[in-house]
């Protein structure tokens, strides 16, 4: 039966909309953290030294989160696989061009960012510890903030996280409405409060997560920068 459930176009459908929930669950949640770097370097390091006395159980949320995100990206291959075979043929011009929202679109793009984006992103913060090097701002020792305020000084750095951040925002909204349809809750009372809130959760999180590196390098890089730590 569950063989059944994942080889139909609704299964993999309803797996890739759970599994975006449970990425867009955490994101809400270190959403929370990583704006706790506006308050400062020590509420932002006490932030990740809670984190750390989880021990092996971060490391399960981690490698569940990866989790996720490889199952996502896979069934909605098989997804894209099983339509293809369905049409048996490529159409020249593609169906409902008039009628999918740019967010739509834009997923093929979007999903490739984001993954390019989360193996960086690991590269630089999780796998990358803290040390004199890499985490001294204006002569002191700063810890993870540091590092953060350091590795969003570099404009480069800046720049690829707030590229990210849109693609996120584009993913999300189409996502949202995604989950929507996908359970059945698309009606005409249902859908336009649903669109709306699939722009606001969109913005929102890619908003709340590119103001950091945008606060970063614009204070961190200006005549201020010493009254970051």
């Amino acid at each position: 039966m569950l063989k059944k459930y994942l080889s139909s176009s609704i299964g993999k459908k309803q797996i890739v909309a759970l599994t975006g929930l449970a990425m867009v669950l955490f994101l809400l949640a270190h959403l929370a953290g990583n704006l706790l770097i506006f308050k400062g370097a020590d509420a932002y390091n006490a932030y990740a030294a809670a984190l750390k006395e989880f021990g092996a159980l971060l490391w399960v949320a981690r490698l569940g989160l990866i989790a996720m995100f490889f199952i996502h990206f896979v069934f909605i291959f098989l997804l894209v696989k099983q339509n293809r075979q369905a049409r048996g043929v490529q159409y020249s011009e593609p169906l409902h061009a008039n009628t999918r929202s740019l967010s739509t679109k834009l997923m093929p793009v979007s999903g490739t960012i984001l993954l390019a984006y989360i193996i960086t992103h690991l590269m630089d913060f999780t796998f990358t510890h803290s040390n004199i090097a890499n985490a001294t701002v204006c002569g002191d020792y700063l810890g993870l903030y540091g590092l953060v305020v350091n590795h969003f000084s570099n404009p480069f750095g800046s720049l690829w996280y707030v590229i990210a951040m849109f693609a996120v925002g584009f993913h999300l909204t189409h996502a949202v409405q995604s989950v929507a349809q996908t359970f059945g809750w698309n009606n005409s009372k249902y859908t336009p409060f649903i669109k709306k809130t699939s722009v606001v959760v969109g913005i929102g999180i890619a908003a709340g997560f590119a103001a950091v590196p945008i606060y970063v390098f614009f204070l961190a890089c200006g005549t201020s920068s010493c009254t970051l730590g």
